[in-house]
């Protein structure tokens, strides 16, 4: 039985190249791509398109579809370069990465190997301040496991539909219960896809069935014109009879939705339409207006080279920047430039050498039975070795396991008190300290990154005339606004519940101070960052004496403790050298931009001030992970040390002193 082909397009080489230079550069951090994650909505559409081509070409010219056949070139195409990827990067990790960024930036490795890394994202819960997760070095994977599921699930289909076209009688009729399966399976999957991404997000994002309908977009495609072609019925009306507006409107989509898209958005959802149906467009103008238009400059011999590498490219982008990433080079355009091209170089050995022997080479002449249970073999192999790998760094203990160990867990004492129920509910659980029939009251109100600063309290405020309440929600704003949360599931509603009861708490409580502090990061508008801010404080200044706003601190750009922890392996005077290692020029403006707007709402409240302790953190601009005095200064890359906090006390009290508290200690 022969292999089914169908017939070469370069424009779909090159749409293959816009999808995959818009993923790297919103990956590299590109300014204005920060939606170029659509790159991968266009991949899978264009799948549905070529592997519903090569089913129906199979099943028209041998009159069956092998399902083992199939997939065991797929298995060639695919399989060797991933395994190679994931071999090298978990080498280049041991060397490159502290043995607990290792651990916890290949997590994912086993389910990568298998192609079911989609499910691990999907369904692995995270502790908050395991941010590393975040960078898992095969993270990028989860796109693969959705497209080899739908690769082993969609010849069944086919095959099915087959069968039952049999039964029915007349061409049209056949091709006509082919289109209405897609669009059934289109619509089904498009609902389920709306309704997980406001109610279980990150199961919309990763798993498959929510992302089939992409794919039948692109079968739809196929089906239609292969329909149109043999029952010869014209082209079909509307926009198709326009292929260049149609190809020009479809590239606008794609682009336009990585210039305004962000990764703050409820996605897929209803958004993922917009390049999902511009990658359609591409692709249904391509077939009719062959070397014109947009088709045309598809159709460039560098857009086509691109195309060619883009699935190597995608493999070996992700983790080389995330390895760079760990040694400070975010932020850094000329660095990450040079890992986008070193990713590439990459990418064009792994295509030359090893997807071109095995998919087109004299490697590839196997019988389906012995390239399914090679496949089978190799993947069992490597998925235990790297698995091995991974558990025996988890283990190693050594003098940078211990700094950073040390450092990772150097929190303030409300940690150990069950304040903060993360996402999870939106009960207020306050912690008291101190004596309980104290004169005064302060109380700490924020995130993790306002938190973060408690234990300077019984230093400038001590006991026994201060008790201390902390109101604490890791990743909710004090900011009244409603936002995205991806762990949440959509929308954070648990935090705006939370918020609203902690303020009428603290209408009851009426403390003396209140110190409100949140992180600078999240996705607000300048407007929303003024009128959320303005009205939190109307109500706080009512409430209480005093209240000190305290900005949002800058961050690094790599895990501070892995940085450390890498530096004393390597060398023997460890990190003596104070804050000369491991240290950047802030990455962001964004903290600072933040503060701006707090001043600006606070200004219109006479007992409102801002506390603006961000040159203790970054002085002079540069953030390290040690500071000069040797205190290891951050315990990831965003949340401070309580041994740092501590230390800044003294300087800390002298502020609100002027700020115009009264009674301050300042020793």
């Amino acid at each position: 039985m022969s292999a089914p082909t169908i017939k070469f397009r370069p424009d779909l080489q090159g749409l293959r190249a816009v999808a995959i230079i818009l993923v790297v550069l919103a990956h590299a951090g590109m300014p204005g791509l920060a939606g170029g994650f659509v790159g991968v909505d266009v991949f899978f559409v264009l799948s549905g398109y070529l592997i519903s081509g090569l089913l129906v070409r199979e099943y028209l010219e041998n009159g069956r579809i092998q399902w083992l056949g199939f997939v065991a070139r797929r298995l060639k195409r695919l399989l060797p370069a991933l395994l190679v990827m994931l071999s090298l990067v978990m080498t280049l990790g041991v060397v490159l990465l502290s043995n607990h960024e290792f651990t916890e930036q290949t997590a994912s490795v086993a389910y990568a190997a298998t192609w079911t890394s989609n499910l691990f994202f999907a369904f692995t819960t995270f502790d908050y301040f395991a941010e590393l997760h975040l960078r898992d070095l095969f993270l990028h994977t989860w796109s693969l496991g959705v497209e080899e599921q739908f690769y082993l699930l969609w010849p069944m289909f086919a095959i099915f539909l087959t069968a039952l076209a049999r039964r029915v009688r007349g061409g049209n009729g056949a091709w006509g219960l082919l289109l209405a399966a897609i669009g059934v399976l289109f619509v089904g999957s498009l609902a389920l896809s709306f309704y997980w991404s406001y109610e279980a997000s990150t199961w919309a994002f990763y798993l498959m069935p929510a992302r089939i309908w992409q794919f039948s977009l692109g079968a739809g495609v196929y089906v239609w014109f292969e329909f149109r072609d043999r029952q010869s019925i014209g082209t079909f009306g509307g926009p198709l009879r326009r292929p260049l507006a149609t190809g020009f409107m479809g590239i606008v989509l794609v682009v336009g939705s990585a210039i305004f898209f962000s990764p703050d958005m409820v996605y897929p959802g209803g958004w993922a339409l917009l390049p999902s149906i511009g990658a359609a467009m591409v692709i249904a103008a391509g077939r009719q207006e062959k070397a014109a238009g947009i088709a045309g400059m598809l159709s460039h011999p560098g857009m086509v080279w691109i195309g060619d590498r883009s699935y190597s490219w995608y493999l070996w982008h992700w983790p080389l920047l995330m390895l760079g990433f760990a040694w400070g080079l975010k932020g850094n355009p000329t660095a990450t430039a040079a890992l986008v091209l070193l990713a590439l170089a990459f990418a064009t050995l792994s295509y030359r050498w090893i997807e071109l022997p095995l998919w087109k080479g004299r490697l590839s002449i196997q019988p389906p039975v012995r390239s399914v249970a090679f496949s089978v073999l190799a993947i069992g192999v490597i998925t235990s070795t790297l698995s091995q790998a991974n558990l025996m760094f988890e283990d190693k203990v050594d003098r940078g396991a211990e700094l950073a160990g040390t450092a990772r867990f150097d929190m303030p004492e409300i940690y150990r008190s069950d304040c903060d129920t993360w996402y999870l509910d939106a009960t207020v659980q306050p912690c008291i300290f101190g004596e309980p029939d104290a004169r005064k009251t302060a109380v700490l109100f924020g995130d993790s990154i306002g938190a973060q600063w408690y234990s300077v309290l019984p230093e400038v405020l001590p006991a026994p005339e201060w008790r201390f309440v902390v109101l604490t929600k890791s990743s909710c704003a004090i900011v009244d606004e409603d936002y995205h949360y991806a762990a949440a599931g959509g929308v954070y509603e648990v935090c705006s519940s939370w918020r609203n009861q902690a303020l009428d708490y603290l209408e009851a409580l009426r403390p003396d101070v209140v110190i409100v502090g949140s992180a600078s990061t999240y996705a607000f508008s300048e407007q929303q960052w003024s009128d959320g801010k303005r009205r939190i404080f109307d109500r706080l200044s009512s409430i209480a004496s005093h209240v000190f706003v305290i900005p949002g601190t800058p961050y690094l750009s790599f895990d501070g403790p892995g940085c450390l922890a890498r530096w004393m392996d390597r060398h023997e005077a460890g990190v003596s050298s104070g804050g000369s290692v491991c240290r950047e020029r802030s990455i962001s403006t964004v903290s600072s931009t933040v503060v701006g707007y707090i001043e600006g709402a606070a200004a219109a409240f006479d007992n409102v001030r801002v506390l603006n302790l961000n040159d203790l953190v970054c002085p002079g601009g540069y953030c390290a992970a040690r500071n000069a005095q040797g205190l290891v200064v951050f315990r990831d890359r965003q949340h401070l040390t309580d041994s740092f906090v501590r230390a800044q006390a003294p300087v800390i009290g002298k502020r609100l002193q002027s700020l115009g508290l009264g009674f301050v200690s300042v020793d």
